[in-house]
């Protein structure tokens, strides 16, 4: 899936989703991969946003 069209508020709020459900699947691999998209994509965003601040 693709996150980028999400808002920042929603990408925080899908990356504190993520981590609970990694908590309660700690060996999902599937949902760490998607997991991992969510945060490179905040990551990305948040750089973002700093930079044109």
């Amino acid at each position: 899936m693709s996150y980028a069209s999400l808002s920042t508020d929603e990408l925080r709020q899908s990356m504190v989703e993520h981590l609970m459900r990694i908590m309660g699947c700690p060996d999902d691999t599937a949902l760490a991969r998607d997991a991992d998209a969510v945060l490179l994509t905040l990551d990305r965003r948040l750089a973002e946003e700093a930079s044109a601040a």
